[in-house]
């Protein structure tokens, strides 16, 4: 992980296009990779390009099987 490449809760919440809120959420149940350092969120930007390839994977296969 490079210090380089890492994102704020409030830059991957626009990123995604998610709230702050739900981004909170998903943290605490661990559904996103994040760190936290100190009292902060911060997000690896190929470690969130990797979760988010893997989950547009299993939607398209949930889709797919679905229809």
């Amino acid at each position: 992980m490079e210090l380089d490449n890492l994102l704020t809760l409030k830059e991957v919440a626009k990123l995604l296009r998610l709230s702050p809120q739900t981004l909170y959420k998903m943290l605490e149940q661990g559904e996103i990779p994040a760190v936290k350092i100190g009292s902060q969120w911060r997000f690896d930007r190929e470690q969130l390009k990797s979760w988010l390839n893997r989950h547009t994977a299993e939607a398209d296969g949930h889709a797919q099987n679905g229809a």
